[in-house]
């Protein structure tokens, strides 16, 4: 009985993890390759991509707070621009060296950024 059982089991072992593939009546003459590929085989396609944004912090009587809202416009770009490219890769992105300027009584911090992304094209 013991031994019915083992050999049963073996068996549905056995098919449950056969996965073979039958090659037949392929010409032997000549160059022939034979490919099997699981899965899908889709052909993803991609492009890197350059850019630059201009940032520019808030304005403010204290150049201390200008450079602090220039950071946070720095943090909020980064942020939009992960936000934008989910679906690709963001390789590289540098808010660039910040600038402060004086317009009368304000103080305005600005930078070019630059960034680089990894876009599917097909």
């Amino acid at each position: 009985m013991k031994a019915v059982f083992v050999v049963l089991v073996t068996l549905l072992v056995s098919v449950s993890f056969a996965q073979s593939i039958g090659v037949k009546d392929i010409p032997a003459d000549g160059d022939t390759t034979i490919s099997v590929k699981k899965g899908s085989t889709a052909d993803n396609k991609f492009e890197v991509t350059e850019g630059e944004d201009e940032i520019q912090g808030d304005e403010a009587t204290m150049i201390k707070d200008a450079r602090v809202n220039w950071k946070k416009a720095c943090a909020d770009w980064k942020k939009e621009l992960k936000e934008l490219n989910k679906d690709n890769q963001v390789l590289s992105m540098n808010c660039g060296k910040m600038i402060c300027a004086k317009d009368g009584v304000e103080n305005t911090c600005t930078s070019k950024a630059k960034y680089k992304l990894k876009i599917q094209i097909k």
